[in-house]
């Protein structure tokens, strides 16, 4: 397993090497095989950009490369950072709360299949459509707001079950008809911020 871990560790990208090495490690030396397999074993893991209220980076990261074989994780913060996609976690099927916001998100391709997600925290990105949340029917809480969302599609009468916080208010194109709509015929209160 070491070698194989420490295979893992060369092939990352060198932006993620210094992630790792900033916020898991504490130092910038060749991480040790225990290191290494406590980081592969580790449930939650925050990087916090550089503008973030409590940074633990000094730079931004551009994607989310560096976590995709990470299958114990349940708990992924990635936010102030350059992301755009979303797709490297679509593995990660143990992950419940999900972290992203103040990123350059524009799409939630590769979501779909973490049907675990109690919470997705995807607020102040270029995101347009979160047509990809229909199947997360176990999101406790979603926050959208400070996006380009028209519509609430996505959105279904099984998510009104566990949906407590559903934060969706401001968003410049969604129209109050739209909430209004997803408040009636499907019961889920939309808030603002």
């Amino acid at each position: 397993m070491s070698s194989s871990l420490q295979h893992w560790w060369r092939q990352l990208e060198p932006q993620w090497q210094q992630a790792f090495s900033i916020t898991a490690f504490q130092h910038t030396n060749e991480p040790t095989p225990d290191e290494l397999a406590q980081l592969y074993a580790t449930p939650a893991l925050r990087f916090a950009g550089p503008s973030a209220p409590y940074p633990n980076m000094n730079f931004e990261l551009t994607n989310l490369s560096g976590v995709e074989a990470l299958q114990n994780l349940e708990t992924l913060v990635v936010i102030f950072q350059k992301i755009e996609t979303v797709k490297e976690v679509s593995r990660l099927k143990s992950l419940k709360h999900l972290f992203l916001y103040s990123n350059q998100v524009n799409s939630l391709n590769g979501i779909e299949a973490l049907t675990a997600l109690e919470m997705l925290y995807v607020q102040d990105n270029q995101i347009s459509s979160f047509q990809q949340v229909e199947k997360l029917i176990n999101l406790r809480e979603l926050y959208i707001n400070g996006n380009k969302i028209e519509n609430l599609n996505g959105l279904t009468e099984e998510h009104a079950e566990k949906l407590q916080m559903f934060f969706c208010k401001p968003n410049d194109l969604l129209k109050q008809k739209e909430m209004l709509r997803v408040e009636r015929e499907l019961g889920i209160r939309c808030r603002s911020i």
